[in-house]
């Protein structure tokens, strides 16, 4: 009989059942240490994780498949592993429709100034502000998240438009007056979105990221800032633990006032959770049907 272990994750009453269908299912809190994820996954066909000391020891396994409940891990290379027989698995698409809730929210702030004024007691010069309707995004990456989301801007009546792999990244963002970072952590990514990049951009233009820090110069966002070359920003500081308002990535973004800083938290609703759990289970499902899904493959 195949080996499920679970780690950390809470799967429901139904879900377990459905487990238990597939193989003998031990189950474990979350990882403390490296050392207890390398004891617990001893063994297993099958390691579901909650990510927790999931990345570093990655490369320490042999012959297993590996999911878990959430989209971005970090970096990794997946052609090593899989010379290891092993496969890891992200839940694509189970947090999509919250992050662009939060990237809605952030883009609508920015242009509109409203948090300035929610609540307010004291009197304001009053001023015209921005509407979203006629206004340039180039969205960076073209995935399930990004691909989405113009369909969503465009509803705003923005005009959107892509930058994929292989494109002239300069090119595409000259006119744009809203840049939105979707770009995946790989090796291609590292810091595209350098100082270069931002002080390369229209004047004016606003930049939100709900993504790894990896992929974008947080001292060359904040240097073009204070250039005025970029109007404002606003940043979920992933990776770090949400809720988290004491790391040194959180207290850096929001030490710089024209930056809308949240801490973790754009992919957090009870429904993304509900559907991260259902898709991890379904990838255990297609990986013993022989037809497994939502492989990663990055290096």
């Amino acid at each position: 009989m195949k080996k499920i272990v679970v780690l950390g994750v809470n799967f429901s009453n139904e879900q377990k059942a459905r487990l238990k269908k597939l193989g003998d299912v031990k189950s474990y809190d979350s990882p403390s240490s490296s050392e207890k994820f390398i004891k617990f996954a001893k063994g297993a066909d099958v390691v579901a994780s909650d990510g927790s000391f999931l990345l570093e020891n990655l490369s320490k396994l042999k012959n297993v498949f590996v999911t878990y409940p959430y989209i971005e891990l970090g970096l990794f290379d997946s052609e090593k592993l899989r010379k290891n027989g092993v496969l890891v698995a992200n839940t694509q698409g189970s947090n999509r429709d919250s992050i662009i809730e939060w990237v809605v929210f952030m883009t609508i702030a920015l242009f509109r100034k409203f948090p300035q004024v929610l609540r307010t007691k004291d009197e304001f010069d009053f001023e015209l502000k921005e509407s979203l309707n006629g206004k340039k995004a180039l969205i960076v990456g073209a995935g399930s998240i990004g691909t989405k989301l113009g369909d969503v801007l465009k509803v705003f009546g923005m005009k959107v438009d892509f930058f994929r792999r292989g494109e002239n990244l300069k090119e595409k963002s000259l006119d744009a007056e809203l840049i939105i970072n979707c770009l995946n952590t790989s090796s291609s990514s590292k810091n595209l979105l350098d100082g270069n990049f931002f002080n390369s951009l229209k004047k004016g233009v606003y930049f939100v990221s709900f993504v790894r820090r990896h992929t974008y110069d947080l001292d060359g966002l904040i240097k073009a800032i204070d250039k005025g070359v970029v109007k404002g920003a606003a940043i979920d500081t992933d990776p770090e633990i949400p809720g988290d308002t004491q790391n040194e990535f959180y207290k850096k973004v929001l030490s710089n006032p024209k930056i809308l800083v949240t801490p973790h938290i754009a992919f957090s609703t009870k429904q993304a959770s509900a559907n991260s759990r259902e898709i991890a289970l379904q990838n255990i499902e297609a990986f013993f049907s022989g037809k497994p899904k939502n492989v990663i493959d990055k290096n």
